[in-house]
């Protein structure tokens, strides 16, 4: 069975600047095969999002026991 591991990440998205810094993070999170299932508004104004991830954890050869990361 698939197993899968989860993280949330808090973005300001307030300013350009802001939001170019989110964008970068997302690349860098998307390289380490991390994909994004969720956005959501974290403030009344819309200018803090959360953002959930999940990552496939891919086990290693039998006998190692360790989750691939």
């Amino acid at each position: 069975m698939k197993q899968f591991e989860h993280e949330v990440l808090n973005f300001d998205i307030s300013t350009d600047k802001k939001y170019a810094g989110m964008q970068q993070t997302l690349r860098e999170w998307g390289e380490v095969g991390f994909e994004v299932i969720s956005v959501v508004p974290a403030s009344l104004g819309f200018d803090v999002v959360n953002v959930f991830f999940k990552r496939e954890i891919v086990e290693q050869a039998a006998g190692t026991g360790e989750a691939a990361r």
